[in-house]
């Protein structure tokens, strides 16, 4: 099934909900969202990005920024395009701050843990338990069996 994808920060009410029936679904999905990551330094800025959601049940899931250094990265490297690796939990949690309240303060961040890193990644009000959901069906249960 073909890659679904909507505008930057949510578009209309209609890519809203085309959004969410393919999360539900499980199809392959693009997501725009607003992430942070941790590195040695800290936490990192905000920035835009995208997260490659794999269709059910053996797809992978996958975090691209244009600007390497907001994520800790050396500046020769260029975009990032990586998959999640050595994840050992995903969560859900509320916006906490207005800095954060990208998609409004309903909105929900999911954060993936990690063995050398955690990064949080912003979604519009609904969408973050749906993402959360997938993350952990992808790349939990796939570690759990010896996967990547």
């Amino acid at each position: 099934m073909a890659k679904f994808r909507v505008g930057r920060f949510g578009g209309d009410k209609r890519l809203h909900e085309a959004r969410q029936r393919a999360l539900s679904r499980g199809d392959a999905l693009a997501l725009p969202c607003q992430l942070r990551r941790t590195s040695s330094r800290g936490w990192g800025p905000w920035t835009d990005a995208d997260l490659d959601l794999g269709a059910l049940p053996d797809g992978g899931a996958r975090w691209r920024v244009a600007d390497p250094v907001t994520v800790g990265y050396p500046i020769l490297r260029g975009p990032v395009d990586q998959p999640f690796e050595e994840v050992t939990d995903v969560l859900l949690r509320a916006v906490r701050f207005p800095s954060e309240a990208f998609y409004g303060m309903a909105a929900e961040i999911v954060v993936v843990v990690a063995d050398h890193s955690t990064m949080e990644i912003a979604l519009p009000a609904g969408q973050g338990g749906p993402t959360a959901s997938r993350l952990q069906e992808l790349l939990l249960d796939e570690s759990d069996s010896g996967g990547r």
